[in-house]
């Protein structure tokens, strides 16, 4: 497990985990029972979870009970409650944990569809509805660009968004996605600062799940939470 903690403004911290293989599967869709234990080994409180679609809604968790939330079709999910958990599921997607000075939370899950359709952008409006503080972020490990290999077409209409930053090679010298730098440059625009990346590929590093290398049908899940003084 990864771990990720910063201190806020007001006496409160935000704490990020990255699951890894050592952790078990936090696919949804698995054995309930087993699946809650995981996710109580993380952090013992309610998970918001998500049916992640690759698109751009986000959910709002305000002071409904978190059941009327969880398994909705986002994918990404904001709020600044105390008492629950955000949490996404990925295995090469890029997990993204946001949070403002004052406490307000998001979890986003940036695959190359999210990232074009807008996802960031959509969590970011949505947290700065809720708070006037400054913006950060943390970027879990995703696909590195050098086991990326993407279609010529797609990678033209990404670069005309994102710039040529997001064009790459993979290590045989195929066109590939730098979806990373999609996301590093998507923050930077929206004036989001990045507190801190991990840069392991879910490809490359077998202790992640991957989908695109293994055909691998479990994930690992990036959680964040608000934790009281």
């Amino acid at each position: 497990m990864r771990f990720f903690d910063r201190a806020l403004d007001n006496g409160r911290s935000i704490r990020v985990r990255t699951t890894d293989r050592s952790d078990g599967d936090f696919a949804i869709g698995g054995v309930a029972l087993e699946l809650e234990d995981r996710r109580r080994h993380v952090i013992d409180r309610p998970w918001l979870w998500l049916h992640q679609v690759h698109g751009a809604e986000v959910v709002v968790l305000d002071d409904r009970a978190i059941d009327f939330v969880c398994g909705a079709s986002a994918d990404a999910s904001v709020t600044g409650r105390t008492d629950v958990a955000l949490s996404i599921q990925t295995a090469d997607c890029v997990p993204i944990a946001l949070w403002s000075d004052d406490g307000v939370i998001a979890a986003v899950h940036a695959g190359w569809r999210g990232l074009e359709a807008g996802v960031i952008e959509t969590a970011v409006t949505e947290l700065r509805s809720q708070s006037a503080g400054s913006l950060y972020a943390f970027v879990g490990p995703s696909i590195g660009p050098e086991c990326y290999e993407f279609g010529d077409a797609d990678l033209d209409r990404l670069v005309n968004r994102f710039g040529n930053e997001v064009r790459s090679e993979t290590t045989d010298g195929r066109p590939a996605l730098d979806v990373r730098s999609g996301v590093r440059l998507e923050l930077a625009r929206l004036g989001v600062v990045l507190e801190s990346e991990d840069i392991d590929c879910t490809a490359c590093n077998e202790q992640l799940f991957s989908h695109r290398a293994r055909a691998e049908t479990q994930r690992q899940a990036m959680v964040v939470w608000i934790e009281e003084s």
